[in-house]
Protein backbone atom coordinates (compact mmCIF):
# COMPACT_ATOMS: atom_id res chain seq x y z
CA UNK A 1 0.00 0.00 0.00
CA UNK A 2 2.88 2.35 0.72
CA UNK A 3 4.17 1.72 -2.79
CA UNK A 4 0.85 2.91 -4.30
CA UNK A 5 0.86 5.99 -2.06
CA UNK A 6 4.38 6.79 -3.19
CA UNK A 7 3.35 6.42 -6.84
CA UNK A 8 0.38 8.72 -6.24
CA UNK A 9 2.66 11.30 -4.61
CA UNK A 10 5.09 11.12 -7.53
CA UNK A 11 2.29 11.48 -10.05
CA UNK A 12 1.12 14.73 -8.44
CA UNK A 13 -2.60 14.39 -9.24
CA UNK A 14 -3.23 18.12 -8.81
CA UNK A 15 -3.77 19.07 -12.48
CA UNK A 16 -3.57 17.28 -15.81
CA UNK A 17 -0.93 19.73 -17.08
CA UNK A 18 1.38 18.86 -14.20
CA UNK A 19 1.34 15.14 -15.03
CA UNK A 20 4.33 13.72 -16.82
CA UNK A 21 3.78 12.19 -20.26
CA UNK A 22 4.21 8.66 -18.88
CA UNK A 23 1.37 9.11 -16.39
CA UNK A 24 -0.86 10.75 -19.00
CA UNK A 25 -0.40 7.82 -21.37
CA UNK A 26 -0.95 5.37 -18.53
CA UNK A 27 -4.13 7.17 -17.42
CA UNK A 28 -5.53 7.21 -20.96
CA UNK A 29 -4.74 3.53 -21.52
CA UNK A 30 -6.26 2.49 -18.19
CA UNK A 31 -9.34 4.65 -18.85
CA UNK A 32 -9.85 3.12 -22.29
CA UNK A 33 -9.40 -0.37 -20.86
CA UNK A 34 -11.97 0.25 -18.12
CA UNK A 35 -14.42 1.74 -20.64
CA UNK A 36 -13.96 -1.23 -22.97
CA UNK A 37 -14.55 -3.73 -20.16
CA UNK A 38 -17.62 -1.82 -18.96
CA UNK A 39 -19.12 -1.67 -22.45
CA UNK A 40 -18.33 -5.32 -23.02
CA UNK A 41 -20.24 -6.35 -19.91
CA UNK A 42 -23.12 -3.83 -20.05
CA UNK A 43 -23.84 -3.56 -23.78
CA UNK A 44 -25.31 -7.07 -24.34
CA UNK A 45 -27.75 -6.60 -21.46
CA UNK A 46 -28.71 -3.13 -22.71
CA UNK A 47 -29.28 -4.41 -26.25
CA UNK A 48 -31.41 -7.24 -24.92
CA UNK A 49 -33.56 -4.78 -22.97
CA UNK A 50 -33.79 -2.29 -25.83
CA UNK A 51 -34.40 -4.83 -28.61
CA UNK A 52 -38.20 -4.25 -28.76
CA UNK A 53 -37.77 -0.47 -28.84
CA UNK A 54 -35.09 -0.70 -31.54
CA UNK A 55 -37.39 -2.96 -33.58
CA UNK A 56 -40.24 -0.44 -33.32
CA UNK A 57 -37.93 2.42 -34.33
CA UNK A 58 -36.68 0.50 -37.39
CA UNK A 59 -40.26 -0.35 -38.43
CA UNK A 60 -41.35 3.29 -38.03
CA UNK A 61 -38.41 4.51 -40.12
CA UNK A 62 -39.28 1.99 -42.83
CA UNK A 63 -42.94 3.02 -42.83
CA UNK A 64 -41.95 6.70 -42.89
CA UNK A 65 -39.61 6.07 -45.84
CA UNK A 66 -42.41 4.39 -47.81
CA UNK A 67 -45.34 6.56 -46.72
CA UNK A 68 -44.12 9.92 -45.36
CA UNK A 69 -47.46 11.76 -45.63
CA UNK A 70 -49.40 9.00 -43.90
CA UNK A 71 -46.79 8.70 -41.16
CA UNK A 72 -47.00 12.45 -40.49
CA UNK A 73 -50.76 12.20 -40.17
CA UNK A 74 -50.26 10.25 -36.92
CA UNK A 75 -50.70 12.87 -34.19
CA UNK A 76 -47.78 11.81 -31.96
CA UNK A 77 -45.33 11.59 -34.88
CA UNK A 78 -46.53 14.88 -36.38
CA UNK A 79 -45.06 16.69 -33.38
CA UNK A 80 -41.54 15.67 -34.38
CA UNK A 81 -40.23 18.59 -36.49
CA UNK A 82 -37.44 16.72 -38.30
CA UNK A 83 -39.69 13.81 -39.22
CA UNK A 84 -42.44 15.82 -40.89
CA UNK A 85 -40.39 18.70 -42.33
CA UNK A 86 -40.96 17.63 -45.93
Amino acid sequence: MDYLKELANRADFSAWQSWSMQYRVLAVVVGLLVAWLALRSVLPAMLQLLRPALFIVVVLIAVWALFPAETCSIEILARLPKLCAR
